[in-house]
């Protein structure tokens, strides 16, 4: 049996921004980190100010938590 890893085409990545535990938004980006989801988990500051995909703004020098999650589509 195939892991559920391998079972999908990866179309790319999002990462999830949240300050003080409360989701503000997401981005498309790039792989950063071997982990995924809430495991990997990481503490960022800002260096410039962030425009999300809902267009909130997040201005620089703010600590956010960051998630990574993959875009899944078609079954291999």
């Amino acid at each position: 049996m195939k892991s559920i890893k391998n079972m999908f085409n990866t179309f790319g990545f999002f990462k999830e921004y949240y300050i003080n535990n409360k989701f503000i938004g997401t981005i498309k980006c790039e792989k950063d980190r071997d982990i995924f989801g809430f495991f990997g988990k990481k503490y960022e500051l800002l260096n410039n100010d962030l425009k999300l995909s809902n267009n909130r703004i997040i201005k620089k020098g703010i600590k956010v938590e960051t998630m990574l999650f993959n875009f899944c589509g078609k079954i291999k």
